[in-house]
């Protein structure tokens, strides 16, 4: 029962953090929302390439802290920004990146084992470790912007404009739109499934109803995406997506992309100054 309980709970999480986050994508009065959604976009990219080429620490900060005043200047709820970037994926990097701690050949801070392997704490190890996963919160910052200032179907719209094939733009629309419907069907499984059990179940007996359950989905996944294609072919579909772009840049788009540009160049010949 506790099994069905969290799935359901995580399920109606995810669907309501998804519409959330479209209704900060939907606030005009933003200042990334104004932009032209591929404007936008080039510009972040060139923030997130820039944030990789980094090798500083303190350039990382100023670029973080940069992502930091584009979310409140777009009206976005600062602490629903940082536990969206920080919750997962750059603390997960740390974990991955932890050893390097002990690894990395350098100055010791402190020595854990001498005999018979030498294992200390390094200086340089907890440096690297630092602008490692400071380095992956930036990018993944700039990225998280995207898709919380611009709707889907925009976002679509632009990098279909800006070249990425069809068929890309195809499995990810539909990749995007269907999740949820599948999210659906998972509610409605866990709800029919709760609403036939008098007691609680066992843990062994929850992971057989677990197993059951997915495997179940995989096959109504697999029936609905076969479905979903052929009712695509019978309207006339010929394997490149229709997307009409009205786009139209503004004097204060090409003055947001020519600032993201100075910005890149300033900090990436200030990190080879102090190199």
């Amino acid at each position: 029962m506790k099994l069905i309980n969290k799935t359901v709970e995580h399920v109606i999480k995810y669907i309501s953090e998804a519409v959330f986050s479209e209704k900060f994508a939907r606030n005009k009065d933003g200042f990334l929302q104004k932009l032209d959604p591929r404007i936008k976009i080039i510009g972040l990219i060139i923030l997130v390439i820039t944030t990789v080429s980094i090798k500083h620490i303190e350039v990382l900060i100023f670029l973080y802290l940069l992502s930091l005043v584009f979310c409140i200047l777009s009206r976005i709820p600062l602490l629903y920004y940082i536990k969206r970037v920080w919750l997962f994926i750059p603390l997960f990097t740390g974990i991955i990146v932890f050893p390097v701690i002990f690894l990395t050949p350098g100055h010791p801070i402190y020595v854990i084992l001498k005999k018979p392997y030498y294992i200390a704490i390094t200086y340089e190890g907890i440096k690297y470790a630092i602008l490692f996963t400071l380095r992956v919160a930036t990018a993944i910052s700039y990225t998280v912007l995207i898709t919380l200032t611009t709707r889907w179907d925009e976002i679509m719209k632009a990098l279909n404009s800006l070249g990425v094939p069809d068929i890309v733009i195809t499995i990810m629309t539909l990749a995007y739109r269907y999740i949820f419907l599948l999210l659906n069907n998972v509610l409605e499984m866990m709800y029919s499934k709760k609403s036939r059990l008098c007691r609680n179940l066992k843990l062994k007996e929850s992971w057989i109803i677990a197993g059951k359950s997915m495997g179940a989905l995989f096959i109504k996944t697999q029936r609905m995406g076969e479905d979903i294609y052929y009712a695509m072919l019978s309207r006339g579909y010929s394997n490149e997506p229709r997307i009409f772009t009205n786009f139209k840049v503004k004097y204060y788009d090409i003055i947001f992309l020519c600032f993201i540009i100075l910005i890149s160049s300033i900090s990436l010949g200030y990190d080879r100054l102090i190199l």
